[in-house]
């Protein structure tokens, strides 16, 4: 595999996780807080490489913690990246709108790609050792929706993106998402737009792997292991106004006009299985993009790309390595 790493296999992860990854990381991160808006303060974590060659920002998915990248992070430093991890408003350690920590509240998605903007800029740029290393961006899910918005309106500040399974068109189930829009609509200006969308429920200590975003049963029982020691980390459901801010979100990213000024080249990962989000948003997106990205699509895998079988991340970071040498 490209750039000398070595995968964590599931025969023996709970104890490679335990004993190598979560010591090595330890010994190489700085975390701290930004306030771009006074009052909202924002966490962020730093990874140094000891073989740094480059810098990669990562921002995370809907509901997700910080540390359940830490996998991810893992193979990016031992590849020589040092990697800048923002933990997005209404998440873990960073500011929330509201008090329940089972909901994500969002009250305007422009908020998450200003965070991101203010992060680059002044915790990212400001604190580089070497500002002649390549600078990449990787985004997960609404991280990867945040992310697409943000190289259509900072187009210059990355030199590759990986997207991987990016928010780009949402799945609202059996209800259209035009009934849905209507419904958040309705419910906002009620003064009921906190309230948890239809089929939202607060965190349970009940796994359901059946139901989950991994198809790898090993990676998906360690990390809601996890979840369920740390409060800060159960999140798991979206407000009504998230809900509409998100649906916002993806008609920007998708809007040809918007699309038309990426220039960064990038990857873009696209489940088989995904249950999150639809492929139409994610496919239209190469499209208007020009000849800057590309699509690849891993058949077998669910929404997390990065926390399925064994089999799959073997092509997953082959595909990321590949593309970043």
């Amino acid at each position: 595999m490209g750039m000398n790493i070595k995968l964590i296999k599931e025969d023996n992860y709970v104890q490679q996780m335990e004993n190598v990854v979560l010591p090595y990381l330890k010994e190489r991160c700085t975390d701290g807080f930004f306030e771009r808006v006074k009052g909202e303060n924002i966490y962020y974590r730093i990874f140094r490489s000891d073989i740094s060659s480059a810098d990669l920002v990562l921002v995370h998915g809907f509901t997700e913690g910080a540390d359940k990248f830490n996998e991810v992070i893992y193979y990016f430093l031992q590849a020589g990246f040092n990697v800048w991890q923002i933990q997005q408003r209404g998440h873990g350690k960073s500011f929330r709108e509201v008090k329940d920590t089972s909901l994500v509240h969002i009250s305007d998605y422009r908020a998450l790609v200003e965070d991101l903007h203010y992060f680059v800029e002044d915790i990212v740029k400001k604190n580089r050792t070497d500002a002649k290393r390549p600078l990449y961006l990787y985004g997960h899910s609404m991280g990867g929706g945040v992310s697409a918005l943000y190289l259509e309106t900072y187009p210059d500040d990355f030199q590759k993106a990986i997207l991987t399974s990016p928010m780009l068109e949402l799945d609202s189930g059996s209800i259209p998402v035009w009934v849905a829009n209507i419904y958040a609509g309705i419910m906002t200006a009620l003064g009921k737009g906190t309230n948890y969308m239809p089929g939202n429920k607060p965190f349970s200590p009940e796994p359901d792997f059946e139901n989950s975003c991994s198809n790898c049963r090993t990676r998906f029982d360690y990390w809601f292991a996890q979840t369920v020691k740390r409060p800060e980390y159960q999140t798991c459901a979206s407000s009504i106004v998230t809900a509409k801010q998100f649906l916002i979100l993806t008609q920007k990213a998708t809007d040809q006009k918007n699309c038309a000024r990426v220039r960064t080249p990038f990857l873009l990962f696209q489940a088989g299985n995904d249950n999150m989000v639809k492929p139409g948003g994610q496919e239209t997106f190469v499209s208007q993009t020009g000849k800057n990205g590309r699509l690849v699509r891993m058949e077998s895998a669910k929404h997390e790309i990065y926390l399925c079988s064994d089999e799959d991340l073997e092509k997953y970071w082959k595909e990321i390595l590949d593309f970043l040498e």
